[in-house]
């Protein structure tokens, strides 16, 4: 997996194996696939009559600070897969992340987070590291390689 900094932006172009796209609701999770969360919507998961893992979208709970909410995503996931859960906290202000990192970390998941070098805010990342939940803080650049050994 290689880096590459744009020179248009400030952001990070990540090249791997994991095709990433927006979801849809009611979209089949499946393996290789990065699920982003469109803007203004909670991305959660629930399993069907079947036992497949499906994409449920909504705008609820309304009591969350941000939406998408990454302590909603999160604890969905936490339930639905358990041990299973790999979180990443990355660069954002405030301590959205760290219950879900709670919840992931109770069912036995990991979480890894962007290291302080590399974030340009680092209140998300610092918010789950200080509470314990880290299993490892990683600079951005490393990132993509540290998921990839994780799944």
């Amino acid at each position: 997996m290689s880096t590459v900094r744009s020179h248009i932006t400030s952001v990070w172009i990540v090249a791997s194996a994991l095709t990433v796209v927006e979801a849809q609701e009611g979209e089949l999770v499946r393996p290789g696939v990065v699920f982003v969360a469109p803007a203004g919507r909670h991305l959660t998961f629930n399993r069907d009559a079947t036992g497949a893992v499906r994409i449920r979208l909504d705008i609820s709970p309304l009591d969350t600070a941000h939406r998408p909410s990454v302590d909603v995503l999160f604890q969905s996931a936490a339930e639905v897969y358990g041990d299973r859960v790999l979180g990443v906290v990355m660069t954002g202000m405030g301590d959205d992340g760290r219950q879900g990192a709670a919840w992931i970390k109770a069912r036995g998941g990991t979480v890894l987070t962007e290291a302080e070098e590399s974030c340009v805010v680092y209140g998300m990342p610092r918010a789950v590291v200080e509470a314990g939940l880290s299993d490892a803080s990683v600079p951005l650049e490393r990132l993509a390689d540290a998921i990839g050994e994780r799944v």
